[in-house]
């Protein structure tokens, strides 16, 4: 029930997860999966003292709330079936199946959990919570601050889950109150969960990474899955006046079981399916991009080049998942337009007339156009339109300024300038690096965005020189970075 650190694109999901640019402190519980996309593999950043101080605060509130409620006589043969169950459910992980932009996960563990605390109490939250760790020492998670996150957010969300059940069910047996007490602990459930999940990511991302209104959405979408748990739990604890509690675990782990087990096994066959349909997608936009550099064999390796550039930016300007992929995409074909310009003005050797150049200056368009029915490319083909407008309102092709022009464009601009200072040409000598990032800084405020600028500068030197002397690649390398 307790979910864990990343959350992602909106979509129905028995749980979300936040997805960022760093290496969340909380862990992958079910949730909506972001899309897999192109991101240069960098090493995680350090969890800041700030992080490390809430986390520790966390795992005291989880340790006086074990001691205040927590209270015997315990049913042991109760409680070890609950971490066996529990824990079983947790190794294999839980299952999503796509929806939309999203992922509908299936938890075994959410609904073993919650029928094991309303039936238990919060001495069934500690059972609960030794079966992820158990779990967790299974897999060897590497990440220490994560799993004690984690854990004490479980603890905290199970435990307050209970409380809420026991407090409105009491010693009614009216069927109202106790639907009523399991939509409560599912209400109260979700509230720790994701108060607790809010906290740790504001601090993580800071004020102004941290996108409240799009988490709080969310949010709000899995609360109808925090009722159904709790009616799951309701059923459990009905189940036992006439199996026993033992009888009434069985109960709820066995379909749960079965159910998941099919599932992951259609899951897979699924995921493998959709990993081919994404690296075929991927390696025709590869090839329509070294179509683009084949016309001009001195600009060779470019794309490739452009992309590279353009995802260290994107890192630095904490874009999501998302917005990476798109950028990649975007920055592949941005030249996919002079496709449709003609050999004469595209290869001319000396400089081009008026009249030629307005030719040329609509291959934006006509890149925009050719992509145009591409439903996966509705984001990419931002860049290809604007990828020669300037943030002073001077460029083309719709004299766009400021913030009206899209930010992944404003991002690939300085790739591209970047790139075509750098490279040789048979009529100049490209630039230096130190010269190359002066003209760009030069131009900072005029042509370009000086907040992407800023982005640029950030990104080491032997970073990009290791990037400009890299020229072509086979496809299969190409295609690792959308891994």
């Amino acid at each position: 029930m307790a979910s864990r650190l990343r959350v992602a694109p909106p979509g129905a999901a028995s749980h979300s997860r936040v997805a960022t640019n760093r290496q969340p402190v909380g862990g992958p519980l079910p949730g909506v999966e972001p899309e897999k996309l192109a991101v240069l593999r960098t090493p995680p950043e350090r969890p800041t003292r700030a992080v490390q101080i809430v986390v520790g605060l966390v795992c005291l509130a989880a340790i006086a709330t074990a001691a205040l409620l927590v209270r015997p006589p315990f049913n042991f043969l109760d409680l070890g079936l609950v971490v066996v169950f529990v824990a079983v459910l947790d190794v294999r992980g839980p299952v999503g199946i796509p929806i939309g932009r999203g992922k509908m996960t299936f938890s075994g563990t959410a609904y073993a959990g919650i029928g094991s605390v309303f039936l238990l109490g919060p001495a069934g939250a500690v059972a609960v919570t030794l079966a992820f760790v158990a779990a967790n020492v299974w897999r060897r998670s590497k990440s220490n601050l994560k799993l004690a996150f984690n854990t004490a957010m479980m603890l905290l969300t199970f435990s307050t889950a209970a409380l809420a059940y026991h407090s409105v069910a009491s010693s009614s047996s009216s069927v109202f109150l106790a639907v009523l007490a399991g939509m409560s602990g599912g209400l109260i459930g979700w509230t720790v969960n994701y108060a607790l999940l809010a906290l740790i990511l504001r601090v993580e991302q800071g004020r102004a990474d941290f996108r409240g209104r799009a988490f709080i959405d969310q949010v709000i979408r899995v609360l109808p899955y925090y009722f159904g748990y709790g009616l799951t739990g309701v059923g459990i604890v009905a189940a036992s006046s006439r199996l026993g509690d033992p009888g009434a675990l069985v109960v709820l782990a066995a379909p749960v079981t079965i159910v998941q087990i099919a599932t992951t096994r259609w899951m897979k066959e699924q995921a493998a399916r959709l990993a081919d349909a994404e690296s075929a997608f991927n390696a025709t936009l590869i090839s329509l991009s070294k179509a683009i550099d084949l016309r001009d064999k001195d600009t060779e390796g470019h794309c490739r080049r452009v992309v590279e550039y353009s995802l260290l930016m994107g890192r630095n300007l904490k874009f999501s998942q998302e917005e990476m992929v798109r950028l990649s995409h975007g920055a592949l074909l941005h030249d996919i337009g002079k496709i449709g310009v003609p050999d004469a003005i595209l290869m001319k050797p000396g400089p081009l007339t008026e009249e030629e150049w307005a030719i040329m200056r609509t291959h934006p368009e006509l890149g925009f156009q050719m992509v145009s029915d591409v439903r996966q490319l509705e984001r990419a083909r931002e860049i290809i339109l604007n990828h020669h407008e300037r943030f002073d309102g001077k460029g083309y092709p719709r004299g766009l300024r400021g913030d009206a022009i899209p930010l992944p464009a404003r991002v690939f601009s300085i790739a591209d300038s970047f790139d075509a200072m750098i490279s040789d040409r048979p009529y100049r000598k490209g630039m230096p690096l130190e010269e190359a990032r002066a003209e760009l800084r030069r131009c900072s405020g005029t042509q370009f965005d000086p907040v992407c600028i800023a982005a640029f500068d950030k990104i080491p030197d032997e970073e990009l020189r290791r990037i400009t002397e890299e020229r072509e690649h086979p496809t299969e390398e190409l295609l690792s970075l959308f891994k």
